[in-house]
Formats: structure tokens, C-alpha cells, sequence
């Protein structure tokens, strides 16, 4: 009884041995090895506890040292084992890349990444370091400093060497002029100087396009149409969308860093992003002035020869704001579609007959009854009046106008004037109670209303989008990492010991 009661405790600790030895062999993610960034500011990554705390800050200091000097950015990686699907090579380069070591603008970084149990060693270099540590210098480097001390296992010792061994060949005169000539280079390639002219070439040619057009638009005075247009819907709908567009890029660019977008936005991109901006925004002064002509013109037939006229004259508007070729095409499909409607009608004795101007005769009077009316004011129906010359004979053609489908025909007085579903708020909601609506059925032409049943309107509630906002700031603020942005083309050596 006592013996099988001691092999139980026996092989109850020895499993406990042998999860705590299997925890303690983590085979490491590229994700999952912490940011010294994110852990202190240092320059050295040590999950396993291999070096002892005096390596870790002799290493750091002296990485401190060649970086606050020349703007090399240099990390040092040290774990028990990696992700066993991966090369030493393939892990260190995505790890390099992922956290972004060296400067963006010159790609000045350095890794040293070290298996312990693997027993390999990786040098990772970026673009802007390769000229100085090139791959037959580092690894001349490790044979000398970092093999030696690694085979007796003192690990501190190696790197601490091989640091300063890097140290020494940066901090040179000529190597350093060299790193720093680089860096400033890069710097100054993206520099507002080669970007100026064009930006104010840009600029000037669009002051010159919005002149021009808005000369144009004052010739139209004439407003005799009222009420929103579908045009006025789309530059309305259009122009909410844009800015709200540009809005949530300002809110991710300033709380969330752009998703990573905006750190590869550089500021030679400047011309183009103007450029793209000024085009939106010609794109909707185009539409605002077909929309003025939409008002000023109540006969169809007029306003699409206005149009017409517009668009030959600045047909080369597209080189500016290319989405207006879209409204052009859009707008030869509808005058397409509307050439049988203004061609001529034969009377009764073969004569043309003559088509009456909406524009002077707006209420189609006597020849439209007060129906057909209200149909064109519902914009259920348009209607073409046609008139012989010797004015004793009239036609009336009808064509299914914009909201044709947004109303049905009234039961009572038979026109294409009733609106079904329709929402009329009797008590508005506020912030203390709920809000009181009607649904009901409406003409209106002869008024008929059909009710259909009260709505409750929920009570408003105050928007929390400021705390949220500044709860996400803080969140991705703790997160950020302090690396350049650098990125390295594969350079570098490694090897094992």
C-alpha cells in the first residue's frame, strides 16, 4: 500500500517536471518575441533569462552609445529555441522587418539573432548598413568575438564583444561620415525642394480650371426651377461621403497611425495626393454646375442642349478630374435614350407638329390638367406637349419621370401621386423621452390620406464618441513601437557554433 502509494507521488512529480521542462522549451513566433521597445526602451530582447541583467545593460549601453553618434539602430535577440518550421535566416528577416529596426529614410539597422539550443547565430543588416558592415566583415566579427565565448557558454561575454567589435568599425571617422552622408541623403531626397514646383504648377492650373468654370456657372441666373435635383442629392450624398472619407483618414492617421498606410506615404507623394484632391473636388463643382442647370431649365429638351453645349466647351475637364469622364458617358446614354422623345410628332394632315417650351409655359396651361400636374411637381411623370402650327390640334406624350417608382396611383383621384408609408413626425424625441410618428398614405394631388398606425420614436441618446476616441488614443499610443521604420533586402550572415 505505502509502495503504490509512493510511485503515485513519484509520477505525479515527475509530470510536473516534465510540463514545467516543456514550458520552458517555448519554441518562439516571430510575434511573440517581446519588443524591448515596448519593455524599457532598450535594445536587447532576453524572454529566457540567458543573459544576466549587467549583460543586458552593458549591451545596451553600448549600442546607446554608436546610436545617439551615427543613427545605426542595432537589436539584439537571444532565445532558447524558434518556430521549428523556420530557418534561422527566415525567422531573422521577418523579425527585422516586423518590428522595423533602422530608420525608414535610411534603412540603417541592425539584428543579431541567437538560438541557443539551436546553437545558430544570425546577423540581419539593412540597405543603409551593408556599405560598412558588409557580410565577410561581420562575419569575420563573430569567428573572432562571438564563437569563442559561445562554445564556453558564456554568452554575455560574446555578444558584449561582438557589440563593441561593431561599435568600433561605426564609430570609425570615415565609416561614420559615411552612415550619417546616407542617412542625410535619404532625408533630404524627401525634401520639400523637389516637390515645390510641381505642387505649385498643381495648384495654379486648378485656380485657373475653378475660375473658368465658376465664369461659366455666373452666365446661369436664371432660376426658375425649385427644390432639391438628383444631381443636388449626388453633390449632397457625394460631398458628405468625401469628407467623411477624409475624416476617418485624419482620425486613423492620428489615433491608430494610419493602419501602417500612412507610414508609406512619403512627401514626394505630395503632388499626387493634391492633385487627387483637386480632382474630387472639380469633380463636384461640375456636378453643382449641371445641377444649376438642371434648376434653370424645367423642359428636358432644353436642359439637355444646355448640357450639351457645356460639355463641348470643356470636354478637356477629364484631364483634370478624370471622374467626370463617368458623368459624360452617363449623360450620352440618357440623351441616347430621349432622341425618339424630341423627334417632331405628325398632326393629323402629315405637318411636324412644335413642341411647347416647358421653360415658358411651366404649368403646361390649358393643355395639362391639374393631375398631370401635380404628377410632373411629384415627379412621377413627365409631359411633352405637342401643338400644330395652326394651333388646333395637341398632343400629350408622357414619359416616366425620376421617382416614377417612389409613388402609386391614387385610389381616389387616380393619378400617380400617392405616396405610400409615409412618416409624419407629430412629437419629436429628445434626450428626456421618446418621440410620437405617424405612418400613413398620401396624395398629393387631391390630399386623400390613408392612416396606417402610430411609431414610436426612441428617445436620442448622447453620442460617446469623444471618450471612445480618446480611449483608442490612449490604447494605441501603449502599443506603438519606438523603432525607424527600417527595412533590411536580405543582407547580412550568420552561422553556427
Amino acid at each position: 500500500m505505502l509502495r503504490n502509494s509512493l510511485l503515485k507521488v513519484v509520477g505525479i512529480f515527475a509530470l510536473i517536471l516534465f510540463f514545467n521542462f516543456t514550458y520552458a522549451q517555448k519554441a518562439y513566433q516571430v510575434k511573440d518575441i517581446p519588443d524591448p521597445k515596448n519593455n524599457g526602451g532598450g535594445w536587447v530582447s532576453n524572454p529566457d533569462g540567458i543573459l544576466s541583467a549587467d549583460d543586458v545593460a552593458n549591451i545596451n549601453s553600448s549600442i546607446s552609445n554608436f546610436a545617439a553618434k551615427s543613427n545605426v539602430q542595432a537589436a539584439v535577440v537571444i532565445v532558447n529555441d524558434f518556430d521549428k518550421d523556420q530557418e534561422d535566416f527566415d525567422f531573422a528577416y521577418e523579425l527585422f522587418n516586423t518590428w522595423g529596426i533602422g530608420q525608414k529614410t535610411s534603412n540603417n539597422g541592425l539584428l543579431l539573432f541567437i538560438s541557443k539550443d539551436r546553437r545558430k547565430y544570425r546577423f540581419i543588416t539593412g540597405t543603409g548598413t551593408e556599405g560598412v558592415l558588409p557580410d565577410v566583415k561581420l562575419k569575420h566579427i563573430a569567428e573572432q568575438n562571438l564563437i569563442p565565448a559561445f562554445r564556453e557558454n558564456d554568452f554575455g561575454k560574446g555578444i558584449i564583444n561582438t557589440i563593441d567589435a561593431i561599435g568600433v568599425i561605426i564609430l570609425n571617422p570615415e565609416n561614420k561620415s559615411e552612415l550619417n552622408q546616407f542617412f542625410t541623403q535619404q532625408d533630404e531626397h524627401n525634401d520639400l525642394g523637389d516637390v515645390w514646383v510641381p505642387v505649385i504648377v498643381i495648384i495654379l492650373a486648378f485656380i485657373g480650371v475653378f475660375k473658368l468654370v465658376n465664369k461659366q456657372a455666373k452666365k446661369t441666373t436664371n432660376l426658375k426651377g425649385k427644390g432639391n435635383t438628383d444631381l443636388e442629392k449626388t453633390i449632397t450624398s457625394g460631398c458628405a461621403g468625401f469628407f467623411m472619407f477624409m475624416f476617418i483618414s485624419i482620425f486613423a492617421m492620428v489615433f491608430f497611425n494610419g493602419f501602417g498606410l500612412f507610414e508609406r506615404v512619403k512627401l514626394a507623394h505630395a503632388p499626387f495626393i493634391l492633385y487627387g484632391i483637386l480632382a474630387v473636388g472639380l469633380f463636384f463643382r461640375y456636378i453643382f454646375h449641371i445641377s444649376t442647370l438642371r434648376k434653370t431649365h424645367i423642359d428636358d429638351k432644353n436642359f439637355f442642349n444646355a448640357v450639351t453645349d457645356f460639355n463641348k466647351k470643356n470636354f478637356w475637364l477629364v484631364i483634370f478630374s478624370p471622374l467626370i469622364l463617368f458623368t459624360l458617358i452617363n449623360y450620352l446614354f440618357k440623351r441616347a435614350k430621349n432622341i425618339d422623345r424630341f423627334t417632331p410628332i405628325l398632326d393629323n394632315k402629315n405637318r411636324e407638329m412644335i413642341r411647347v417650351d416647358r421653360d415658358i409655359n411651366i404649368e403646361g396651361k390649358p393643355f395639362l390638367s391639374g393631375g398631370q400636374r401635380a404628377e410632373e411637381v411629384a415627379k412621377t411623370y413627365d409631359y411633352d406637349i405637342w401643338e400644330s402650327t395652326d394651333r388646333k390640334e395637341h398632343i400629350i406624350k408622357q414619359w416616366p419621370a425620376e421617382e416614377y417608382n417612389g409613388y402609386t396611383e391614387c385610389p381616389k383621384c387616380g393619378f400617380r401621386t400617392y405616396k405610400l408609408n409615409k412618416q409624419v413626425t407629430v412629437t419629436a424625441a429628445t434626450y428626456s423621452h421618446d418621440g410620437q410618428a405617424k405612418l400613413i398614405n398620401e396624395c398629393s394631388c387631391c390630399k386623400n390620406v390613408e392612416f396606417i398606425k402610430w411609431i414610436t420614436l426612441a428617445m436620442l441618446v448622447e453620442s460617446k464618441s469623444s471618450s471612445s476616441s480618446s480611449s483608442s488614443s490612449s490604447g494605441s499610443s501603449s502599443s506603438s513601437s519606438s523603432w525607424g521604420g527600417g527595412r533590411s533586402s536580405g543582407g547580412g550572415t550568420g552561422g553556427s557554433w
